[in-house]
Formats: structure tokens, sequence, C-alpha cells
């Protein structure tokens, strides 16, 4: 039965390929969620011809608040790194690409559980700490984003790896701990019934990594932990959610990301923009893309929102242990292409096949972690759905 779901979900995605048809975007829209978005499944997509018009150069003066020159856009295969926006001690660096790759109709979980699509709870039988069981009743399969906070059950969590949960289907996923005391199914006053909410956000890239690439719980712990102190932020239970949840955290973190969603804007046109890389206090730390605009735009706010996260309490941590603001160059987007290459050269550490609609590869360099997810059954030839590399 799960083979023939599979098969019949490879041949929708297939199907839609002749269907593709991208919606207009509006850049800097308030609110980025939307209905499940319908993009082609297969191989590589062109653009429309009347898309195939030359780029529009961004700027041959400094961009606005870049303090130098612009850098010439640099490409890794089919994706451009742009030239960087500084906003503090962040780069915001757009990734585009006009070749793009389409995986079918996707609804972010955000979406899903708003609209009761899905449910988020605990493995059944008392629960595991590395487990969690994502049940979607809807028609549309769940992109469900690395990172991805839940809270509620008996610990918050985060989700250990990219999933795509298939249509009418119940599914165990990964899942680290970040709130180390507590073990019970009461949070904040209520009975959580052992399941979760959506947060809105996903962990630190520190907290992330801890997770996603070296699984390691003690660890994930022992980052939250730091995260909370840089913050200055406590919960009994030593939860995440108490810098997340932080009204000061939250606002500032809403004001970085109007000031990165600016920055996006300039991208002409918008339906080229897949991704996002940066740097803080001057070094790249990370870079995330997607298979096409869409699937990009349903966990736009999630991944945007994390890059904020990551610089607000990367100036936090310089302030608690008494380091002075320094100004520091945005690297050029070579920096950034030097990045990603080190860690595509590396050898396939390895590959999980989860018990979704997705099998996902791992590597790893001296200096960074890489993963890739890419739908079962799909040629080798096939784009992945998401490109994820983070500093370590």
């Amino acid at each position: 039965m799960r083979l023939v779901a599979r098969v019949s979900l490879s041949v929708t995605l297939a199907i839609s390929l002749l269907a593709c048809a991208r919606p207009p975007h509006k850049p800097g829209a308030s609110s980025r969620r939307a209905p499940a978005v319908g993009v082609a499944g297969g191989e590589t997509s062109p653009v429309a011809p009347e898309e195939k018009a030359p780029r529009v150069s961004r700027t041959t003066s400094p961009p606005a608040g870049t303090g130098g020159p612009a850098h010439a856009a640099l490409a890794v295969d089919d994706r451009t790194f742009g030239a960087p926006t500084v906003l503090g001690n962040l780069a915001i660096y757009p990734v585009t690409s006009r070749s793009q790759v389409a995986v079918g109709p996707l609804v972010s979980l955000d979406d899903a559980l708003a609209r009761r699509d899905a449910e988020v709870r605990e493995v059944t039988g008392g629960g595991a700490v590395n487990k969690l069981v994502i049940d979607n009743k809807g028609s549309t399969p769940i992109f469900v984003l690395a990172g991805t906070v839940v809270k509620g059950g008996n610990q918050d969590r985060q989700i250990g790896q990219d999933f795509i949960i298939e249509s009418k289907k119940t599914t165990p996923v990964d899942a680290f701990c970040v709130e180390h005391g507590r073990w019970n199914g009461q949070r904040d006053g209520r009975v959580t019934a052992g399941r979760f909410d959506s947060s809105g956000v996903v962990a630190t890239s520190k907290v992330r990594a801890a997770g996603q690439y070296k699984m390691s719980q003690g660890e994930v712990w022992s980052n939250v932990s730091s995260t909370n102190a840089a913050h200055r932020k406590h919960s009994s239970s030593d939860t995440l959610m108490a810098t997340l949840d932080d009204a000061t955290v939250a606002k500032a973190r809403a004001a970085l990301v109007a000031q990165i969603d600016g920055a996006l804007a300039t991208v002409t046109p918008a339906s080229d923009l897949v991704g996002v890389a940066y740097a803080i206090d001057g070094e790249v730390r990370g870079a995330r893309w997607f298979s096409h605009h869409d699937v990009f735009e349903l966990v736009r706010e999630k991944v945007v929102g994390g890059v904020a996260l990551d610089a607000i309490t990367a100036s936090a941590e310089a302030k608690s242990a008494g380091r002075p603001p320094q100004a520091k160059p945005a690297p050029p987007p070579s920096a950034v292409e030097a990045f990603v290459k080190d860690i595509e050269a590396q050898a396939i550490k390895e590959q999980r096949d989860t018990p979704a609609a997705n099998v996902n590869e791992y590597k790893e360099s001296s200096d960074g972690f890489g993963s890739k997810t890419m739908m079962k059954g799909a040629r080798p030839s096939a784009k992945p759905v998401s490109n994820d590399y983070l500093k370590k």
C-alpha cells in the first residue's frame, strides 16, 4: 500500500508538470500565507517566454545600506547569489534561478495546522523524545521545514530534518527536544493531550545544526541554554520558547524581517527568487534555497525569520560577552559560492531514507554542513526540492 501511494504521488507530480503556472507575487506583502501552491513536478522547467528578457541590473552603485561597491552576481549551478545588502551585523544575499524545478502541490505545516488539515502529536504509548507523528488529514502533501519549532506535547521540539508528508498519511518524523526541564502533558496551565501547536519560527542555526546535522540531543539542550542566556531569558523548564516567545525579541525579529523583505523585494523579476544566503559579522553563516519560487514562498516567513533570529542572537551573544559591536564588510558573493562549493565537493556522508515521500542527502566539510531533500523515485538528474548549508 505504501508503494502504491508513492507511485500515485509520483504520477500526480509528473502530470502537474504540464500545468505549471506561477501566481503573481507581491514583494513586501505583510502576509505570505496562501493556499497550497501547484507547481509542476519532475525535471527542470524553463521560465515562460515573456520572462526570458535579459535581467535588469540591480545597480551600478552601492545598494542602500551595503556600505561598499556592488559585487557582480555569481552562479552556483543554476542558482545565483546576488549582491549583499547590509543590515547592521547581517548581510543578506538573494538566491535566484531562471531554471526552476517543479515538485507538485505542497502546503506548509503552519497552513495545514491552521486549517486543521494536520495534527502534530507525541508517539502513541508514552512518547519518545526524538520522534513525533504528523497526521496529514488533507488532500495536499505537507512540506515540513527542518528546524521548525512546535510547542506543547510533553516537551517543545524542533523538527529534525525536512519532510514531505503525503496526503491522508500519518508519518513519524525526527525531532529534538528544545525544552530540558519538562516531561508531562501540562504547558502554560493547560493540558496538551500530547498535541503540538506551531510556533511560527525555526530554531537558531546552532540549535538546528546540533539536531539536524550532529544528531546530538545533549548539544541541542546546551545551545538552547546558551541562546536563552545570551538573551537573558529564563523559564523553569529551560525551553527555547523563552526566547522565541519573548515580546522584545519578537519585536526586534519582526523589524529585521521587514528590512530583509525590503532587500529581497528589489529582485527583478520577483518570481526568480528561490532562497537566501547570509553572513553575520563578516562571516558567511548559511544558505537555503528551494526548487521553485513558489516552494520558497511557502516557507519564506520561517526562513527569513530564522536568519533574523540568528543575527539578533549573535548581537546578544556579543553584548553578553562584553564584545563591542564591530562593523565588518560583507563578504562578496564569491565567498558564499566558495562556502557552498566546498561542502558540495565532499563525498556523501549519509542518505536518510525518511518514512515520508522524500530522501535526504547529507555532506560535511571542515567548515560547514549541507543537505538536500529529494523526492523518492525521482530521476538521478532531478534537482533537489531544497538545499541547505550551515556554518559549523
